[in-house]
């Protein structure tokens, strides 16, 4: 076979790696064949070798300047780097060229939404279909900027309008569940949730091969239950797990519980009665693939679910979330160690978590800038424990300076890898000041106060105003985007009125 054509069959077929060396060998023959460099520059980008991808496309325009999908692939890939406005160099030279292409209108309104200039991406969706009427990624990503700014009848309308014109659209389909989910429409949107199995590097690819379980009573049921997605959701749907344990205990069934190992001491603790295991995973040809070599020890299993499919057949209905909910069970000895390093501080003991581990040009947006965390602090009572994890020295100084008072950062505690103990810490505090990340999910499941600091309502909170999944979270989030005070200030209303 044709080299160009056989790595184009192997990348089809996710074999990303036996497919570069097929176009590899066709650039052999041709150096500058222009589609085999475009088809390289794809595959490196399906496995995540952005720099890599971004010189391939850069090689297929210096030798076809004006080949449209290079253009468009260059600037996504960009953007996804987090280098959007590099993207958006690339675009508009194009776009002035063909003001009418609906797939750079498409990639423009993309950079622009990433950096911030919502009401222009609506702009460009909007024009993008207007020159190609059932262009899906558009339909879809302008539902998801008016789902963000509560316009849900218009979004579901686009969502609904998408799906009907490609119903296998998997992540149009995510987003139309998570829109059910935020308006507390648990039935259709627990039932579309499970299309985040079929988007690309949402959920790890399982080698179990156990039959899915469906909700059915667990006698002699040996339940896998495997992990899925970041820490905090881990955390969040473990609020599940001692209903599901107590079930097996009284139908004569049984739990083994998959997850990351950072958080295997704590979830062993937390749930007794669920073997945990920790998962063993690994990315080949891009993929993110979860192995189960270990399952036969410990008994094997006889049906499986994932940890985010739980709700489906466990939380019905926003009566099924049990209130209060306090599931995460700490160290006690290294709680009492934590205790007495913070003895001699002025209380309240509130932890400040202000940022996620990972912020690109959009994400940047969704956090309080450390200037409204400072002023937060200058009036905070008590005493501010940092609870940030991967916190930088320059953070702390800025937020010190801006608060004019010292933080306290505990000791010798890597709070990103050693969650157990961190765990600990958190539950000799008195409540949580936190941005939208896992510290949120981890003080929440201890039972501690906690007050999620975040730019717009989740889908998570199910239309409340606290966490289900969670109940002692409120969230709060400002009124007009970007405007933070108003938040700090009703947080630090209800940190007064704490008990103690």
């Amino acid at each position: 076979m044709d080299p160009y054509a056989l790595g184009l069959k192997l990348s089809a077929a996710g074999q990303h790696a036996r497919a570069i060396a097929a176009f590899e060998q066709a650039l052999g023959t041709d150096p500058n064949d222009t589609r085999t460099l475009f088809a390289l520059g794809n595959t490196a980008r399906a496995l995540g070798m952005k720099q890599a991808a971004e010189e391939l496309f850069r090689r297929v325009l210096a030798l076809e300047p004006e080949r449209l999908e290079a253009i468009v692939n260059l600037a996504n890939c960009l953007r996804e780097a987090g280098r959007a406005a590099a993207a958006e160099a690339i675009i508009r030279p194009a776009l002035a060229s063909d003001p009418e292409s609906p797939d750079l209108l498409l990639a423009l309104a993309a950079v622009r939404a990433e950096r911030g200039a919502a009401e222009e991406a609506i702009a460009l969706y909007r024009a993008a279909l207007e020159h190609r009427s059932d262009f899906v990624p558009a339909l879809v990503n302008l539902a998801d900027l008016l789902a963000d700014r509560s316009e849900d009848d218009k979004a579901m309308a686009l969502y609904d309008r998408a799906l009907k014109i490609d119903p296998g659209n998997a992540q149009g389909r995510l987003n139309r569940a998570l829109l059910y989910l935020a308006r507390g429409n648990m039935d259709d949107g627990w039932r579309e949730y499970a299309a985040r199995l079929k988007v690309p590097g949402k959920v790890p690819v399982a080698d179990h091969n156990v039959t899915r379980w469906n909700g059915a009573p667990l006698k002699r049921t040996h339940l896998l239950v495997t992990a899925e997605q970041g820490i905090g959701d881990q955390v969040m749907f473990a609020s599940l797990i001692p209903e599901l344990t107590a079930r097996a205990q009284r139908e004569g069934g049984r739990i083994i519980l998959e997850c990351e190992p950072r958080l295997r001491p704590l979830f062993a603790r937390s749930f007794p009665g669920a073997a945990t295991q920790d998962w063993v995973i690994e990315t080949r040809d891009g993929v993110a693939r979860t192995h189960y070599a270990w399952l036969k020890a410990m008994g094997g299993a006889n049906a499986a679910i994932e940890m985010g499919s739980l709700p489906r057949y466990l939380r019905k209905a926003a009566t099924s979330f049990p209130a209060p909910h306090a599931y995460l069970m700490p160290d006690i000895e290294e709680a009492a160690c934590w205790r007495t390093a913070f003895a001699n501080l002025p209380r309240p003991l509130i932890g400040v978590s202000w940022r996620s581990g990972s912020i690109g040009a959009g994400r940047a947006q969704q956090y309080a800038p450390l200037e409204a965390w400072g002023a937060f602090l200058r009036q905070l009572p008590g005493s501010a424990v940092c609870a940030q994890y991967g916190v930088t020295p320059d953070e702390i100084a800025a937020l010190n300076a801006a608060s004019g008072r010292p933080m306290v950062v505990p000791g010798d505690l890597d709070q990103r890898r050693e969650l157990d103990r961190t765990t600990a810490l958190f539950s000799v505090l008195d409540a949580m000041v936190t941005a939208p990340t896992a510290v949120s999910w981890m003080a929440a499941g201890l039972g501690l106060p906690t007050f999620k600091v975040q730019h717009e309502a989740s889908w998570r909170s199910l239309g409340k105003a606290y966490e289900p999944f969670a109940p002692s979270a409120r969230c709060l989030a400002p009124k007009i985007r970007g405007d933070w005070s108003g938040v700090f200030a009703q947080t630090l209303d209800e940190i007064r009125l704490l008990p103690g």
